[in-house]
């Protein structure tokens, strides 16, 4: 997300409409909001405090941390999903996890404004299986105009048109034994 942020710092070509009343000042050329993200303390410093409190919390040391904001954003995002098989097992991975989802969440909504995206057709849980047997359980969606069928967003599984009755079936299954289960 913060490479796509990138894109949003070009000024608009659109010339900019006022109204009746005359500005004092000119407006921004670019988003200050992605200014924000894109900065010192926008998505750089959410990572690296995370990065920082997940090495402290597993060795008791300090990340080093040098570099420009982008190679900054790149080494804790990679530190962090080194660290991921802790992290899910951390008493803080709830609200790792919430922070970091805000984080997408604000800048999805900058590169693709909700009036934009295809939210998809609700399919149901994946219902492939890993080596060990678990489900993957990720809501598969279908959007329009999709050539290559139903992908799993998580394991990447394909699910061709040829496959959508048995997936139907598979689906229904998993959620009736879920139930049955629960």
């Amino acid at each position: 997300m913060y490479q796509l942020l990138e894109l949003e710092l070009q000024p608009s070509s659109a010339a900019p409409s006022y109204g009746r009343v005359r500005l004092v000042e000119a407006p921004m050329p670019v988003s200050a909001e992605v200014l924000t993200m894109r900065g010192p303390g926008g998505i750089v410093g959410v990572l690296e405090d995370w990065w920082a409190a997940t090495q402290a919390s597993c060795s008791g040391s300090a990340p080093v941390i040098s570099g420009t904001v982008e190679t900054r954003v790149a080494a804790a995002a990679g530190r962090l999903a080194f660290h991921l098989d802790y992290i899910v097992t951390w008493e803080l991975a709830g609200q790792f996890a919430a922070e970091v989802r805000q984080l997408d969440e604000q800048a999805l909504a900058i590169v693709c404004p909700h009036d934009t995206r295809e939210r998809g057709v609700r399919l149901g849980p994946c219902p492939a299986e890993d080596g060990t047997g678990a489900l993957c359980g990720a809501v598969l969606r279908y959007y329009r105009g999709s050539v290559h069928g139903v992908i799993c967003p998580w394991c990447e599984v394909v699910y061709p048109p040829s496959s959508w009755a048995d997936l139907r079936t598979w689906i229904d299954h998993d959620e009736e034994a879920l139930l049955a289960a629960g």
